[in-house]
């Protein structure tokens, strides 16, 4: 049976469109007119209820009705953005041809990682993954090194997408433990977010990080706002690990930007830490950078030594050397060279570089590395994960994960590591693939306003719309006598016909105008409600 499935669900629609989706998806109350917020599948309230964050997410909460969704976002508690794989390898220490459904989320990698590092933590949510684990008496001692590898992106949609595109990676299944049931666990599913439940193994209600951006004393700010760790509220298991042996672990990071921080942790800033390695994307120039108040970034990583020959490499492939991929141009100056192959490439050539200068498993001492490869996501923003754009960087990434399990094999021996790989959610298609709405999130703002905002409306109501949460001015809602509850109310029976800003922009829909946008819209409180009573109903 394959490790990912895909189940293709045909709607009841004109045209017969088709919803892309996980199999655990089907389950879920499709375009139907309305769903009481108890009979919402408790899996799918309960990652909603772990993402939200007291005081940092929204004061309503909202679930769109499948398949409507927010253009190319990925943010939601539904399987298909939920669903990523997750693998563990290592001879010394992981199980060989192991196979399970029992479900997981990537909250369960800390723990079963101090399990091998026969270190304590303090109370996480996470829970290790012990069928996955050799007998004590049968580990090749401590590890040297765990290297954890995170595609961003590319959840298990994706890779049922092209399912021909990863074989390094079912080759890696095969020599490992698989897990065929995990998830992120928590909704939104987004980089912040998710990166730091990898790191810590707590989902955002706990470790902090509800979104990209999040509400601190009345105003929305980056989750790494000044490129700071400070609203990270969990240590990660490179902060304790580091700390309680006096700074010697090596713990470092390879990744795009700062949302990726939450895997590595607080460097610095943590008491007692020092600057752990982070190397970042500049991205007003093809550069690394670092924050360096809290993190270091060696000097021979920067430079852009190596890019030109692997965009060479990337170039020839299709028999002509024109600097294109795809009919896309790759220039060594320009940003968008990191959606491309080469940039993969290019990054494991660095990577590679950085853990033999720096000594990453070279002794008795395990040291931590966390990477995210993102070229799966930047490409499934800007072209879409059913675009050979797609395709072909989930085909380099898979040919880079073998090129880092050889290096590893080679640098710190077959039997001295452990590697985990994941990713931090799954991709959207294009809505006229699933046969959704594309929520236009302006002009749900809009009318929110109008229908509530009467005594001040030169002043939002609104502070943020991300869609899945608002978060609302309380001065506002006061002068205007409104409760949260009333704006979800509104949400729960808002429509396609509502949310058009015209007939021209209703298309196909137009005979589809009183389908409701949202599965549900609910207050924090109202979400527990149903979650409580979702669970008694299980």
């Amino acid at each position: 049976m394959p490790l990912f499935l895909i189940g293709v669900l045909l709607l009841g629609v004109s045209g017969g469109a088709y919803l892309f989706l996980s199999r655990r998806d089907k389950g879920s109350p499709q375009r139907i007119e309305l769903v009481r917020a108890c009979d919402v599948p408790v899996e799918i309230l309960e990652r909603v209820w772990r993402g939200y964050v007291p005081g940092r997410s929204g004061d309503v909460l909202a679930i769109e009705q499948l398949p409507n969704q927010y253009n190319t976002r990925h943010s939601t508690p539904f399987a298909y953005t939920q669903d990523v794989p997750l693998v563990l390898y290592g001879p010394g220490y992981i199980k060989e041809g192991v196979s399970t459904d029992r479900p997981v989320t990537v909250a369960d990698l800390v723990p079963t990682f101090a399990e091998l590092l026969d270190f304590e933590l303090p109370p996480v949510d996470g829970r290790p993954l012990r069928e996955a684990l050799l007998p004590e008496a049968q580990r090749n001692g401590r590890p040297r090194l765990i290297f954890t590898l995170v595609w961003d992106g590319g959840g298990d949609n994706v890779l049922e997408q092209w399912p021909d595109s990863w074989p390094e990676l079912k080759e890696l299944i095969g020599k490992g433990t698989g897990y065929t049931q995990a998830t992120v666990g928590s909704s939104p599913s987004i980089t912040p977010s998710i990166h730091a439940t990898i790191g810590t193994g707590n989902f955002p209600k706990r470790h902090g990080l509800s979104d990209t951006r999040m509400r601190i004393k009345g105003t929305t700010v980056d989750a790494y706002e000044n490129a700071s760790p400070k609203f990270l509220r969990s240590p990660t298991l490179g902060d304790l690990w580091d700390v309680a042996n006096d700074n010697v672990p090596l713990v470092g990071m390879m990744a795009r930007d700062n949302w990726h921080l939450g895997m590595i942790g607080h460097g610095a800033q943590s008491p007692g830490g020092d600057s752990d390695i982070a190397v970042m994307d500049d991205f007003s120039t093809v550069e690394f950078r670092t924050s360096e108040d809290f993190y270091t970034l060696p000097d021979y990583m920067l430079g852009n030594e190596g890019l030109q020959e692997a965009i060479d490499l990337v170039d020839q492939r299709d028999g002509e050397a024109d600097e294109r991929w795809l009919g896309n141009p790759m220039l060594p100056i320009d940003g968008k060279i990191r959606l491309t192959p080469a940039w993969s490439i290019f990054q494991t050539q660095k990577m590679k570089e950085l853990l033999t200068n720096e000594g990453y498993g070279q002794d008795e001492m395990t040291d931590l590395f966390f990477t995210n490869y993102k070229s799966t996501d930047l490409v499934g923003h800007e072209f879409n994960m059913v675009e050979l754009e797609e395709k072909e960087a989930l085909e380099e990434q898979d040919r880079q994960l073998a090129e880092i399990i050889g290096f590893l094999n080679q640098s710190v021996g077959r039997k001295n590591y452990v590697l985990a790989l994941t990713a931090d959610h799954g991709m959207t298609p294009y809505a006229a693939v699933t046969g959704g709405w594309n929520i236009i999130l302006s002009e749900t703002s809009d009318d929110i306003e109008e229908r509530f905002d009467k005594v001040t409306p030169d002043v939002p109501l609104i502070l943020s719309n991300r869609g899945y949460q608002i978060m609302l001015n309380k001065k506002e809602m006061k002068l205007n006598d409104v409760a949260p509850e009333e704006i979800a109310s509104f949400l729960r029976s808002y429509t396609i016909g509502q949310n058009a800003r015209s007939q021209e922009e209703l298309g196909d829909f137009k005979n589809r105008t009183d389908e409701r946008v949202f599965l549900q819209a609910l207050t924090p409180d109202e979400l527990k409600e149903a979650l409580d009573c979702a669970r008694e109903q299980a």
